[in-house]
């Protein structure tokens, strides 16, 4: 079921300039209720890190609304929360070449988008694509990150699950109207995802469809496909291990979805050995990205932030 938060919190919209000139938005959902934050020992107001969300290969800061809502009212400890559009995602502007549809030009665009909005401390969400970047922002800027939430992916990538996201990306069909939309995430979803509710297929097919002029288009610039045809989807994608190494001064929250094809349990239990202040939790019913909208994600994520505060 849908567990957006009954008072939904609205949002404002973020709009920046990257290192290379492509203008890049986003979302900030402001804390509330800020005089409930807990006191330190010296009696001063203890205020908790924003949490920056990066979203999933098509996705956009949409698919963070639930989540984003839930922490931004949290009657314990309300936080900000910001999600950004990667180039050619969302309502962020598209790159004029597939080229730069990578992670490594992604981490620039991110880093442009802290500094643009002053964000020198923070914790990271990942989904997917997400946690690749979130692995390499803690790297990068190892004195900033704070908490990590990796979610549905961590060092090493299935090929099954590689294999299937590049044939999305390259047979994608363009429904008519929401409806049809619901129905083709069905059809896509419905063996690794059995127990979404209605508005949960509506969600999900927000990764890949926007409204524009009254009808759906791509919510994705349609040459992120090309950004797999040099893949060997007969071989294990590179393993990032060298830098998972980066998290383990970071407390972290490993997320799984039970039926995911691209986060194994062996990589979670590997990942768990490696990293002394990790957990993990099994998102039950659902596969590969887990939609963070169910409340036992939110209350798990909540938790997570609020006792490494």
């Amino acid at each position: 079921m849908l567990a957006i938060p009954q008072h939904q919190q609205e949002w404002i919209d973020l709009a920046f300039t990257t290192h290379d000139g492509l203008r890049l938005v986003g979302r900030h959902y402001r804390a509330v209720q800020k005089s409930t934050r807990r006191k330190t020992a010296k009696n001063s107001v203890k205020t908790p890190n924003p949490l920056l969300c990066l979203s999933t290969l098509t996705g956009n800061s949409g698919e963070f609304h639930a989540l984003a809502c839930y922490l931004s009212i949290h009657s314990d400890q309300p936080r900000d929360v910001y999600c950004l559009d990667y180039r050619g995602r969302g309502g962020s502007q598209h790159d004029w070449t597939s080229v730069n549809y990578t992670s490594e030009v992604e981490l620039r665009d991110i880093i442009d988008f802290l500094v643009a909005f002053d964000l020198p401390h923070f914790d990271v969400l990942g989904s997917s694509r997400g946690a690749i970047n979130a692995m390499l922002l803690a790297g990068a800027r190892p004195g900033a990150v704070g908490r990590i939430i990796l979610n549905d992916l961590g060092p090493a990538q299935e090929p099954a699950g590689v294999a299937r996201i590049v044939g999305f990306l390259a047979n994608m069909p363009h429904p008519g109207n929401w409806s049809e939309a619901a129905d083709l995430m069905r059809s896509m979803y419905k063996v690794s995802f059995t127990n979404l509710a209605e508005d949960d297929w509506q969600a999900l097919a927000t990764r890949y469809f926007k409204e524009q002029d009254g009808r759906l288009v791509m919510a994705y610039d349609a040459k992120l496909a090309l950004t797999g045809r040099y893949l060997n989807l007969r071989k294990p994608p590179p393993e990032m291990w060298g830098q998972y190494l980066a998290l383990l001064k970071h407390p972290l929250l490993i997320i799984r979805g039970e039926h995911s094809d691209m986060l194994s349990r062996k990589t979670v239990e590997q990942m768990l050995t490696l990293h002394l202040r990790s957990k993990a939790v099994t998102v039950p019913g659902q596969g590969h990205t887990p939609l963070l909208r169910d409340m036992a994600s939110l209350q798990t994520i909540g938790a997570f932030l609020m006792e490494n505060d």
